[in-house]
């Protein structure tokens, strides 16, 4: 079985839009100097950002202006193709086309609040969109909130900023280079299996577990309230790519989880195991 396209890309999106985030705005802090940095703004329903960006390590840092919770995912479009090819690719059945490449980007930035993520973009022709459905559940990319860029060649730094942590992506599951402490963190994000994969970091509530916001948020209908508030993470990408997400972890009980539906079965890669719980002290 496969859902159609845009159900891959707004299963997350749809369970973030279940919750309302206590995460805090994100620090002012310089951005790494091996990095250019990109501001994103969303507001209900656009995605503001330069038409062209150098090539190289990009730091994207997305402010939300708007009433609904938005994400920038990022999307290099081969072959031609346009924004409106992407719009359309996502009404049909079936894995992504070949010609759309994830690339990372922050995701789950809550209304006043900003998100951070770092990553390599190659020259050539992208977009930036919002897959988060509204109330109505129409996805905010079918609102207008897509917006294409230009990624042009220069001689911007390639090498992604250090990270104080690492999780690898496999399938299916989250390899940790060390037990996470509470603080800020820069964690580099390893795309190592042969899918696409996202990482989605939720603050349990107290006496849950992250199957628990799993079942919530697929078969349980998301009735009642949330087992979980997101605290962060990195939109889909590409097997093989990697990036540098920011979080700011209180102490607390936390859930690593994968919405990706499968290429094969069109499950969710957390039905096939890509869930994982751990204590940040």
């Amino acid at each position: 079985m496969h859902f159609p396209l845009h159900r891959a890309l707004l299963l997350t999106a749809a369970v973030l839009a279940g919750c309302k985030s206590d995460r805090p705005t994100a620090d002012n802090a310089a951005a790494p100097t091996a990095a250019a940095t990109v501001n994103v703004t969303a507001t209900d329903f656009k995605l503001d950002l330069p038409a062209s960006i150098p090539a190289g390590s990009v730091t994207i840092h997305l402010v939300n202006h708007g009433k609904e919770i938005h994400q920038a995912q990022l999307v290099r479009l081969e072959e031609g193709k346009t924004a409106a090819d992407l719009q359309a690719a996502m009404k049909q059945s079936g894995p992504p086309p070949s010609w759309m490449k994830f690339a990372g980007g922050p995701t789950a930035a809550a209304p006043g609040q900003e998100a951070t993520s770092t990553q390599v973009l190659t020259p050539g022709q992208y977009v930036a969109i919002c897959a988060i459905p509204s109330p109505d559940g129409v996805p905010h990319v079918m609102k207008g909130m897509v917006q294409p860029f230009e990624v042009t060649g220069g001689t911007a730094a390639v090498a992604l900023p250090a990270a104080s942590d690492t999780v690898r992506l496999v399938d299916y599951a989250f390899e940790q280079s060390r037990p996470l402490p509470a603080g800020h963190h820069t964690i580099l994000i390893d795309n190592a299996g042969p899918q696409p994969h996202e990482i989605v970091l939720l603050k349990l509530a107290p006496g849950k577990s992250v199957e628990d916001f799993g079942t919530w948020a697929t078969t349980g209908g998301m009735q009642g309230p949330p087992p979980a508030m997101p605290a962060g993470g990195l939109a889909v990408i590409d097997s093989g790519g990697n990036a540098v997400l920011e979080a700011d972890l209180s102490p607390g009980e936390y859930g690593l989880i994968c919405f990706m539906p499968d290429t094969k079965d069109g499950k969710p890669h957390f039905m096939h195991g890509m869930m994982k719980q751990i204590k940040v002290e």
